[in-house]
């Protein structure tokens, strides 16, 4: 009897059996792709620590492959410059360097095309740059490569060199980039010619300059200027490079200092200094209806954060980026891929975007 009872229950199984594998025998692609995923699985599960390490390994080799020829195909870009004449005959260099939609940087403080271009230190950052674009750059008047012997600067004379500069490029219609007090003249020229410029990239400034008492050490550098500018005292430099690059290693406090020194004459670093309380745009910039993005660091002593946030609601189109970090110098910060991805992301998403 118990013999038969075993003998019902398995015919029973085997009947049960034989019906599940006849339904998967109709199911047999739902299966086959079932039996796919479980073997992969399988496979992944198995791989062995070593396997995965090399798998991360060949991760690593292939963003630096990606990094090494970002950076082999910014070294291969050149800049040309070429100069332009100002209405009084003084002539302003200027530069061009890759190609794409025109992206051109007003200027603000001392700059130097040529160290500027080939620095260690700042080069990365402006090749990045144009790589994706037509990066324009100039030296103002009496700075840099462009004529010295000149004694008049106001926000007038800044806005003629940029638009002297714009003019010899023959760019139409292009991104404005105004860096530091820059961004005042990249306003007043975005408000005197609203068709042409399509974006403004608004870094470290202001629509009034910092009260004397947020930055009290302004004062006495712009004091000592005419005696020690380009000199050799070592407190005066120190003094002045603590300003800007508070957190500065080495390299870069060695080319600001070198920058400054070499970019302009005391008497032209101290007259051009002095005509920076002269720029006001309070009354123009929410006319200004030109999509724009402010940058600005946290901890900036050049341009305390409140005047670019100041700056931002005052602009009727703009969105602002705080950054961390206390240097007023762009370019020295570990965070300038960021940067540029920032403006990559703004040029391209705008409701104003460019003509490829």
């Amino acid at each position: 009897m118990g013999a038969r009872h075993h003998l019902i229950r398995t015919t029973g199984q085997m009947n049960a059996g034989a019906q599940i594998l006849n339904w998967i025998a109709e199911h047999e692609a739902i299966f086959s792709g079932i039996a796919a995923a479980i073997v992969i699985v399988g496979v992944i599960g198995a791989m062995s620590s070593r396997t995965l390490g090399l798998l991360r390994s060949r991760s690593r080799k292939e963003n630096n492959v990606a990094a090494s020829n970002l950076q082999q195909t910014t070294q291969r870009i050149r800049q040309e410059i070429r100069y332009c004449r100002l209405p009084d005959g003084h002539k302003v260099a200027w530069s061009s360097a890759g190609n794409g939609y025109p992206l051109i940087r007003s200027l603000g403080w001392f700059t130097n095309l040529e160290m500027e271009w080939n620095s260690p230190v700042s080069a990365p950052f402006w090749r990045q740059l144009a790589s994706r674009y037509q990066l324009i750059r100039y030296d103002g008047r009496g700075m840099g490569l462009s004529d010295r012997d000149v004694q008049e600067f106001s926000p007038a004379t800044r806005l003629e060199d940029l638009e002297v500069v714009i003019e010899a490029s023959g760019a139409e219609k292009f991104a404005l980039m105004g860096m530091s007090e820059g961004g005042s003249t990249a306003i007043k020229y975005a408000h005197k010619y609203p068709e042409r410029v399509s974006h403004l990239i608004i870094w470290g400034s202001f629509l009034v300059p910092p009260d004397r008492e947020e930055v009290p050490q302004f004062s006495p550098i712009a004091k000592l200027m005419p005696i020690h500018w380009g000199g050799d005292s070592a407190a005066f430099h120190q003094m002045f490079t603590a300003m800007f690059l508070p957190e500065g290693n080495a390299a870069q406090n060695k080319l600001f200092n070198e920058m400054q020194r070499t970019s302009a004459a005391p008497d032209t670093a101290f007259l051009f200094t002095k005509s920076i309380s002269e720029i006001d745009v309070r009354d123009i910039a929410n006319q200004v209806r030109v999509p724009a993005l402010v940058i600005h660091r946290k901890g900036d002593l050049v341009v305390p954060v409140k005047y670019g946030q100041n700056l931002a609601a005052q602009l009727s189109d703009s969105r602002i980026v705080l950054l961390d970090g206390s240097n007023h110098w762009m370019v020295a910060q570990d965070d300038t891929d960021y940067i540029v991805s920032l403006i990559d992301e703004f040029l391209s998403n705008s409701d104003s975007q460019p003509d490829s």
